[in-house]
């Protein structure tokens, strides 16, 4: 009991004081691994391993630390900043994932920057040029920016060898940029994911085009989806981009170092962030912003149709539906590297075609070519079974859960009430017969005074008062039908009560 009760005070202490220590910065020599997270120093952004609910978690990213309570008056802009909250908002391998449990972030002596696992380096985010012995490390701030710096041996800053706002991958976070620095050939662009479970780079990607244009370009596989046109009294032309509320302001900087567009907030109490979707949607909070391609200049700026012009579809569109008397068959399964933009397509430029689905939050992709008839077993009706079978297994397992614990405390209450646990009758009719007659003391003795024990709960009768007239036995005799001479016998008597 008392090796129980430490196990279960250690057990709490972990969970309440976890094995790191909170900070921002992940020093030389130190390791951020799958259970550790930076937080910025007013907590705003945390850095951490995750996953989409399986046991690896291979990615490492950047995420709105949750603490924020943003306060909305705008419905829309809730929704869109409550997506933010739960989304990475940057992530640093998201085309190399970590494929074991074993992830980890460091910084070797000479500053190489690094995400490895169990099989070597999985992704290096920064390598030096120079092989030489340097100071590093590297913090998270509360802009998002995660910050590598060479430090002076007396800790102060020598200079910056990367950060994050460099590298952007689907979000735009304030202070980051779009567009080009003219002097190192560094290129500022949005990327989106594949799909709502795999951060590789997707098919659309948002670019600062300004070559005279100055103007936001959306690329689907390197062709102009979409064009922003240029900037003009602080809003984009096509996009009616404006400010939500007094705390967002708008910039755009061209000279001889840079060509970009960014925005700045004054706090980050509403998730702010512009977000390249997988579906070509560009959405922002606060920027007053969701804009999607239908067909071409459908929103104004759009440079193609989303699906392509074919006889079969003359007069068609997709909606959903949800229909009980008819069911979908001639099903084809696509691998989960697609997601719901791509099931769209598929399924608009098979003329067989007649319904698709994503098999899972909008990743995968089934498609169907035939619809049919079905009155007799309507879909909703066969799902319902299904379900309501689960339901049944579920309540009857969760009353066999409840039930064990009464039957466990009945049982000791008719002990309590029924054995006297002193003198001669614990002696006898508990101990072993090698204990009084050889005085032979082992584990064994427990063994068998808990074997006497359930035969008592179960046949409702004590070990010492059984009797039988013609061979005065107790209860385990009644039971084995063992004489003096320890030789077995049929006992009639048992059957009445076992």
């Amino acid at each position: 009991m008392e090796s129980i009760f430490l196990f279960l005070t250690f057990f709490c202490f972990l969970f309440n004081n976890p094995c790191y220590s909170e900070t921002d910065t992940l020093h030389q020599g130190k390791q951020l691994k799958d259970w550790d997270e930076l937080i910025s120093s007013n907590r705003v952004f945390s850095l951490k391993f995750f996953s989409f609910g399986t046991m690896v978690s291979p990615y490492l990213g950047i995420f709105y630390n949750n603490e924020i309570r943003p306060r909305h008056s705008d419905h829309y802009q809730k929704k869109v900043s409550d997506e933010f909250s739960n989304m990475a908002v940057w992530v640093a391998n998201r085309n190399n994932p970590v494929l074991d449990v074993y992830g980890k972030l460091i910084i070797d002596d000479t500053g190489n920057f690094s995400i490895l696992s169990s099989g070597g380096t999985v992704h290096d985010l920064f390598s030096p040029t120079e092989l030489v012995a340097r100071n590093a490390s590297v913090t998270l701030l509360d802009s998002g920016n995660l910050v590598l710096q060479e430090l002076h041996p007396d800790g102060s800053v020598k200079r910056v060898l990367w950060q994050s706002f460099d590298h952007p991958t689907d979000t735009l976070l304030p202070g980051m940029k779009l567009g080009i620095n003219l002097k190192t050939g560094q290129r500022w662009s949005l990327t989106s994911w594949q799909n709502d479970e795999l951060p590789a780079e997707g098919l659309f990607k948002l670019v600062g085009d300004f070559n005279g244009a100055g103007q936001m370009v959306i690329l689907r596989k390197g062709n102009v989806h979409w064009t922003s046109g240029p900037l003009q009294n602080n809003e984009f032309r096509n996009t009616h981009l404006h400010t939500f509320g007094p705390d967002v302001r708008l910039y755009y900087v061209s000279n001889e170092t840079e060509q970009s567009f960014t925005y700045l907030t004054r706090t980050y109490d509403s998730y702010p962030a512009l977000r390249m979707h997988q579906d070509g949607q560009l959405k922002g909070s606060p920027l007053n912003l969701n804009l999607q391609c239908l067909s071409i200049d459908d929103p104004p700026g759009c440079a193609e149709d989303v699906f392509e012009k074919i006889k079969c579809r003359k007069d068609h569109q997709f909606g959903s539906t949800r229909d009980d008397y008819y069911s979908f068959v001639d099903e084809y399964v696509y691998n989960e590297s697609y997601n719901l933009y791509d099931c769209q397509r598929i399924c608009w430029s098979n003329c067989s075609c007649v319904a698709y689905i994503t098999t899972r939050n909008s990743v995968g992709c089934k498609t169907y070519g035939k619809k049919i008839y079905n009155p007799k077993q309507p879909c909703a009706v066969r799902k319902m079974g299904k379900n309501t079978e689960k339901k049944k297994s579920k309540a009857w397992i969760g009353l066999i859960i409840m039930m064990v614990p009464l039957v466990v405390l009945l049982a000791c209450y008719w002990v309590y009430k029924n054995i006297e646990f002193k003198g001669l009758h614990l002696g006898s009719g508990y101990m072993p017969p090698e204990y009084p007659i050889d005085g032979i003391i082992s584990t064994k003795i427990d063994v068998y005074g808990f074997g006497v024990l359930l035969l008592e709960i179960i046949s409702s009768k004590m070990n010492y008062a059984s009797y039988d007239a013609e061979h005065p036995l107790n209860l385990l005799g009644l039971r084995f039908g063992v004489d003096g001479s320890g030789c077995g016998r049929k006992n009639r008597q048992v059957g009445k009560w076992i």
